[in-house]
């Protein structure tokens, strides 16, 4: 059972939020963490720049990818960010199992 975690930087705690909270009440995703701000250091036109940036770590289904991606996309106000897919095939079955659920709308009483 592959479950997949989705790593967003996003430079606005509160716009960070509102996604969150969204994709978990629309099931794309059943849970999300926001990480404390941290300093990115990255090349950009050009030239090194720095910003202050959450990390978003959220959990949902291979099944979802497009749509969270899409999702993303529309809110965040960089024009290309940070979404990166990472396939889990191994965890607590219990842990996964639960993800599967409440991606697919059906979430338990957990």
């Amino acid at each position: 059972m592959t479950i997949d975690l989705v790593i967003v930087t996003h430079p606005d705690p509160s716009g960070a939020r509102a996604l969150v909270d969204r994709l978990v009440r629309e099931h794309r995703i059943a849970c999300g963490h926001i990480l404390p701000p941290g300093t990115s250091v990255f090349f950009w036109e050009g030239e090194v720049r720095t910003a202050e940036e959450v990390t978003l770590v959220l959990k949902t289904v291979p099944e979802n990818r497009a749509e969270v991606e899409r999702e993303i996309r529309r809110e965040h106000p960089y024009s290309v960010p940070e979404i990166l897919f990472v396939s889990v095939d191994h965890g607590s079955a219990d842990y996964l199992s639960w993800v599967r659920e409440t991606c697919s709308g059906r979430p338990g009483k957990d």
